[in-house]
């Protein structure tokens, strides 16, 4: 199947019938998001099916970014090597990931984390600010799916921070670079396996 990833637009995407297994994050999704965007605390994208044309099309799968600051002494030295005056390091908080449950397990979780890391690179470019990006494991089913969630996102070079295991980060100066142009996955469809 090849997705679409946008940001999200109540008039083009259709939330109601999302189901991830998280409560919290289908919540977010249907009740919250459209607000937070609206009042430019988060930014939400969304994945599709790209063969859909009616609209609204079925959201698939989402993202949540905002703008966060932490302080140098909760990072480990390799990740603020010059840290600025301020004692803070201001990167990305990706507060919400999540995909339905009829798509899970096809490779879109990836392809969203893959895309928002993009996006924060993207803003790095522009601001030259950015340094991390963060989330949080928490809240989660239970201790088997807590592990994977941290196995899913360590694969994607996510640390836990130093004596907080349930927050990790990536240095978004390990990324690879983007091509020039700010090419990325979001140029075009994106199709996965669904192994």
């Amino acid at each position: 199947m090849a997705y679409r990833i946008q940001a999200f637009d109540p008039g083009l995407h259709d939330s109601k019938d999302f189901r991830c297994g998280s409560d919290s994050q289908d919540n977010f999704l249907r009740r919250t998001a459209k607000r937070q965007q609206r009042d430019g605390y988060t930014r939400l994208y969304v994945a599709t099916d790209a063969a859909q044309t009616a609209e609204p099309r079925a959201c698939l799968g989402f993202y949540a970014i905002n703008a966060h600051a932490i302080g140098v002494a909760e990072v480990p030295g390799d990740a603020a090597p010059r840290p600025p005056r301020s004692k803070l390091i201001p990167g990305v908080f990706l507060s919400h990931l999540a995909v339905d449950g009829r798509h899970q397990g096809k490779g879109l979780g990836r392809i969203l984390l893959v895309d928002a890391m993009q996006q924060c690179q993207r803003a790095g470019q522009i601001l030259g600010v950015l340094r991390l990006m963060l989330l949080e494991v928490t809240g989660a089913a239970g201790e088997a799916e807590r592990a994977r969630l941290h196995s899913f996102y360590a694969s994607m070079g996510f640390r836990p921070l130093p004596g907080r295991g349930e927050r990790l980060f990536l240095s978004l100066s390990a990324l690879p670079p983007l091509q020039s142009g700010g090419s990325s996955i979001r140029g075009a469809d994106v199709s996965c396996s669904s192994q």
